[in-house]
Parts: structure tokens; sequence; C-alpha cells
């Protein structure tokens, strides 16, 4: 089963499961549905994602991989996409409840701390994928030695969980810290990452800033 086949049962799972919290809510405002819908969605899609990734070796991420779909690229920039523009969603909502600490103000600081966790969950997907797209490696020796745009100083074959180590840290910090990018292809979705995150990180101060003033 590919890395793709894989996660369209965990997308539709938690688009199920937002939209029966979206139905589950008739009697509040529109904008509280909305907001607790994504909420639940995406910490429904983060929690299957983290338990894949935790029962994962690095044998199993690569074989998980290594026949990936090629629909990839649009799901992972769709994704991207859609984390980053609901924060000009909740933007708006809050902007409507600048002057009181609503519990559509609360959800919405839910939703940053989602959309952030999404955004850079599927990047760490993405670089699992960019780094292991290659056919099955004929011997261990193979397997260990082989760099697919990254090196990270252990010398051991990376899991799901390596890179969220590295994405994480590159999202935060805009570097690396023991792992390093070894092809021209892997810093150019590096400097994408970093350049999102930076935009990401300007929104997510402003939104901080106007909750504060509002409390004020």
């Amino acid at each position: 089963m590919t890395i793709i086949e894989e996660s369209k049962p965990r997308l539709l799972l938690s688009s199920v499961f937002a939209g029966v919290i979206f139905l589950l809510l008739p009697s509040v405002s529109l904008e509280f549905r909305l907001l607790a819908a994504w909420d639940g969605g995406v910490l429904c899609f983060l929690a299957l994602v983290g338990l894949m990734m935790i029962n994962a070796n690095a044998e199993k991420t690569r074989d998980s991989i290594q026949n990936k779909d090629v629909d990839h690229l649009a799901i992972f920039l769709l994704v991207v996409f859609i984390s980053f523009s609901s924060l000009f969603v909740i933007s708006g909502v809050l902007a409507k409840h600048k002057d009181t600490f609503s519990p559509e103000v609360a959800l919405c600081i839910v939703a940053v701390l989602c959309s952030w966790l999404l955004m850079h969950t599927v990047f760490a997907l993405h670089y699992a994928t960019c780094y292991y797209r290659k056919p099955d490696f004929e011997s261990e020796a193979e397997y260990t030695e082989y760099i697919g745009g990254l090196s990270f100083s252990s010398g051991e074959a990376p899991d799901y969980l390596d890179f969220m180590y590295f994405t994480f840290t590159l999202g935060m910090t805009s570097q690396t810290s023991d792992t390093a990018l070894v092809t021209s292809a892997m810093r150019r979705l590096a400097l994408g990452h970093t350049i999102i995150s930076f935009f990401f990180y300007s929104v997510i101060m402003a939104l901080t800033v106007s909750i504060i003033s509002g409390l004020i």
C-alpha cells in the first residue's frame, strides 16, 4: 500500500469526523461550528498520522513510500495551501470578536495551533517521500549509505520521526541542526518551507497582538 493510499483513509475519516462535529452543533453560530469542525478534523488527522509514524521504523517508512502514488505532490500542495489559508479565515473571525474573549476566539487559538502542526507534519511526510522515492535497495549497505537529499548525523536510515525532527527544527529556527541538505532539490524544498514558515509566523504574531490588544 502506498503512502497516498494509506493517507486517503485518514483524510476521509478526518473529514467525516469534522462533518459530524459541524452537524452536532446546530444551535451555535456558524463561525463556532466551522472552527470546531476544522479543529476536530485536523486533530483527528494528526492523531492518525502520529500513530502511523510511531509504529513505523526506518524499513517500514521506506517501504510505505517506495511506490508512492503520483498525486502525492498535489495532496501536499493542497494541504499546505488550506492550512495557510485558514489563518486568513481566523483573522476575519478575530476581527469580529476582538473586544472579548469569546468561545470563537478560544477556538481560533486552537485553530492556529492546529494549522501550524498540520503544515509542518505534511512537510515532514513530503521530505520523507522525497528522500525515499528511489527503487528498492539491493543490499543493506546501499540502504544505509543512500542519501536522498538529506544526511542524518547518526548514519542510520531515517524513519518518520527523524523527518519530523528535521522539519520542526527547520520550521521553528529557519536552520538545520545536525542534518545536512546535500542536493539542490532538497535545498529548494527547504527554502520554500522556510519562506512559508516565515509568513506563517508573521501572521501568528499579528493574530497574537490582535488577541492581546482586544483583551486589554
